[in-house]
């Protein structure tokens, strides 16, 4: 059983949670969303495995990713991942394998590393085995920049329009931009060579490519082109996530994806079309695993459409009815799928329903009644005035 145990970790006080396909964190400002989501985007790096078992500063990736802070003298992290069992304990890491000795962990590690990279490999040409052992020896910084297994798309990704045709600049300058969004942008950058048009019709644009030179196209004015960062702030943050995301899914070997407010800046019906992309890249990419970090009620509300959609698609009777109103593509079941809550009196908390397989909607109204009531006070002391 995949899982994480989390125990004083910066924000987190107490976590002990299985890992599933899609997993999806709400919760206000600061309740530790993000540091969980970092911290398991370190946890499932193949390449980090191995700084652990050389004892090589495993250290500096937390550093990278901005968690260092966070581990404290009674931190206390135990993850599952398949056979590898990974443990924080008295300011140490330890990696272990089930069935295989500690001598050979290392082995082990770089055997993952090696079957995925000679796929990629493959891609440029007939490579044999001994050229890509050569390869991997020579090229392995080169392929762990290009080749990383953990895909983190930040919140600040709605900056990458704005800053990406002077990156170079800005990193010789050495202006202090997260690691996190520097290695988006380089994976923005291999989906934007992969494409030479991308059409995301629902946000009302297309990107095109012609001759190195780069532009959006406006749907409703096909000869009003623009530059990424003068369109509106929803297509700024919308339109790399979506493009890194299907490049993803068509070619690329990540195998795990951690999306940080995938509604930012969206209108309702639009965070609902993104959502619908992050359960098709979920579909295409059956071993990968996917964590979502919102702050958005509608988010939770478009999910559950796409789980009551799989449940009810399963009787034969409705599933014709249930394809014409969301597409096989869309769906997810609910077994694949976990929600927690983050804050309050049980800190870490599921918000998914055991009966129905859905998203608590006691917690969805909650949510709208907290804002409600507020409303309802304010309405009331409106209708006296009306009287007076």
């Amino acid at each position: 059983m995949d899982c994480i145990k989390i125990h004083n970790f910066g924000p987190v006080k107490d976590v002990d949670i299985e890992l599933s396909k899609l997993m999806v964190f709400i919760g206000p400002q600061g309740s530790g969303k993000s540091t969980i989501a970092k911290l398991l985007t370190v946890l499932s790096d193949v390449y980090w495995w191995i700084k652990v078992c050389e004892n090589d500063n495993p250290l500096e990736e937390f550093r990278r990713i901005g968690i260092e802070s966070c581990l404290q003298s009674d931190t206390i992290i135990n993850y599952w991942r398949d056979e590898v069992h990974i443990t924080f304990d008295k300011g140490g890491f330890f990696l272990s394998v089930k069935d295989v000795k500690p001598e050979d962990t290392r082995k082990y590690c770089k055997a993952l590393i090696g079957n995925a990279a000679k796929k990629e490999l493959e891609k440029l040409g007939a490579i044999d085995n001994i050229q890509g052992d050569r390869l991997l020896a020579k090229n392995r910084n080169y392929l762990r920049a290009y080749m990383r297994l953990a895909c983190y798309i930040p919140a600040e990704r709605n900056l990458t329009g704005a800053v990406a045709s002077s990156l170079a600049n800005i990193l010789v300058s050495k202006v202090p931009l997260p690691n996190t969004l520097i290695e988006f942008m380089s994976f923005f950058e291999r989906a934007r060579n992969y494409y030479a048009t991308y059409d995301a019709s629902f946000l009302g644009v297309k990107y095109i490519r012609d001759f190195g030179n780069e532009c959006i196209s406006l749907l409703e004015n096909s000869e009003k082109h623009l530059p990424l960062e003068a369109c509106s702030s929803g297509i700024q943050s919308a339109l790399p996530l979506l493009m890194v995301l299907d490049y993803a899914r068509e070619d690329s070997g990540f195998e795990s994806f951690v999306i940080e407010e995938p509604e930012q800046n969206l209108f309702p019906t639009n965070q609902r079309e993104v959502l619908n992309r992050i359960i098709r890249l979920s579909q295409h990419k059956k071993d990968c695993t996917i964590i979502i970090n919102t702050h958005s009620p509608y988010l939770l509300s478009a999910l559950n459409v796409s789980l009551l959609a799989a449940e009810l698609a399963k009787v034969n009777d409705y599933k014709e009815e249930v394809d014409s109103i969301v597409p096989p593509q869309f769906r997810v079941d609910s077994a694949d799928v976990s929600v927690f809550s983050l804050g309050g009196e049980n800190y870490c908390e599921s918000i998914k329903d055991d009966k129905t397989g859905i998203v608590s909607v006691n917690y969805l109204d909650v949510v709208s009644d907290a804002i409600g009531s507020d409303f309802n006070k304010l309405y009331q002391l409106y209708l006296k005035t009306l009287k007076k």
